[in-house]
């Protein structure tokens, strides 16, 4: 869709511009829960859409320009946002169930059911009679009437009083009636497909249903199945034997995982042996360093005498240190480093963990100091 619009006038916003429009042509976001439209004007991409206000990836000049909506998007917007009445309805045919709620992504829709107490089985026969009611193709009708029409027709939701001028209800067939002025498709075929991807229980006691429709279906359903593909070849197993077949590598790895746990129990004595021949000295401290890359690193506080020995243990890999001694306390020293270093930490007298960006050398130049 293309035509001129008139910017009134313009002024930054962050990165962005925020132009504010005469008459303007282009869906909000968030309105009625549906995704705004996108598009340019002139070669400014539309990155937001507000009441007679859109943000723009870079300045414009006030006055006429050429503009252009993403009909593509739009066709999607429609796909997701007529799946979402044909679900609601769904579900208060086979379970009078209500949607208290709908919010559209850009990856995924969701709706708010008012009950958290029902059965699974409802979700496959709400997906079974949505997509029936898809396949068998039926016009969506787009009705105009007063308002004191409404009651000509038997709306899913009751029209709310703050309502006034025209009413815009869609209907689809004998299926659904419902008060909305979003965008939707001219017939369910067009939405080919609707599929319910997950579920959650929200506060209030709502059920939060995530579903995708039309395109969105599609691609989801062409990025599984080249993923089962792939991992079918990878574990040389059919499609229908994956589930099994990962079950199996999962209590594997859990086997193998205890085995080695056992095997780096068993060594870090003789770890131990090793370290602690050339500790760092700090008058009559002697400070051990360990550098963890196994499961060693969990026992070797176990087996090096910490009236003797302060143990220093480093996790490169999440930025953390674990402190472990009874000469030193692990509690203050770290309270003193962080009021030096933006890092996090505590313990107790005995066993500490540093956390952010700190070296060991720093760590060590501070308890030298500390130790004085």
């Amino acid at each position: 869709m293309q035509g001129t619009i008139k910017i009134l006038g313009v002024q930054k916003e962050k990165q962005l511009y925020l132009a504010n429009l005469e008459d303007s042509p282009f869906y909000p976001d968030g309105k009625g829960g549906q995704l705004g439209d996108r598009g340019y004007i002139g070669d400014a991409k539309i990155i937001e859409v507000r009441e007679d206000a859109v943000l723009l990836d870079k300045e414009i000049s006030e006055g006429e320009h050429i503009f252009e909506i993403d009909e593509e998007r739009r066709f999607e917007i429609s796909q997701q946002h007529t799946a979402q009445h044909i679900l609601s309805a769904a579900f208060e045919k086979i379970a009078h169930l209500k949607t208290v709620g709908f919010k559209m992504g850009e990856e995924h829709s969701t709706i708010d059911l008012n009950s958290s107490e029902f059965s699974e089985e409802i979700y496959t026969e709400v997906e079974s009679l949505s997509n029936k009611i898809i396949s068998d193709c039926i016009d969506v009708e787009e009705i105009t009437v007063n308002k004191d029409e409404v009651d000509h027709f038997t709306l899913r939701k009751p029209l709310s009083e703050k309502i006034e001028g025209p009413v815009r209800i869609i209907k689809i067939g004998e299926f659904d009636e419902s008060a909305c002025g979003g965008f939707h498709v001219k017939n369910t075929g067009n939405i080919n497909l609707v599929k319910i991807i997950h579920t959650e229980k929200v506060k209030g006691n709502l059920t939060r249903v995530y579903f995708i429709a039309g395109k969105r279906a599609l691609r989801d359903y062409s990025l599984k199945h080249s993923l089962l593909e792939n991992l079918s070849l990878k574990l040389t197993s059919g499609i229908s034997q994956l589930e099994e077949r990962i079950e199996a590598l999962i209590q594997e790895n859990k086997e193998t995982k205890n085995k080695v746990k056992k095997i780096c129990e068993y060594a870090t004595p003789f770890v131990v042996g090793e370290i602690i021949k050339n500790p760092i000295i700090i008058q009559d401290y002697r400070i051990i360093y360990y550098k963890k890359e196994n499961e060693i690193a969990d026992f070797i506080n176990s087996f090096i005498d910490l009236n003797e020995y302060t143990l220093i243990v480093e996790d490169e890999e999440n930025s953390t240190f674990m402190m472990f001694s009874t000469r030193i306390n692990c509690k203050k020293f770290i309270n003193k480093l962080k009021e030096k270093y933006e890092i996090k930490g505590g313990g107790s007298d005995v066993r500490g963990n540093i956390k952010g960006q700190i070296t060991l050398n720093q760590i060590i130049d501070n308890l030298k100091d500390y130790l004085k």
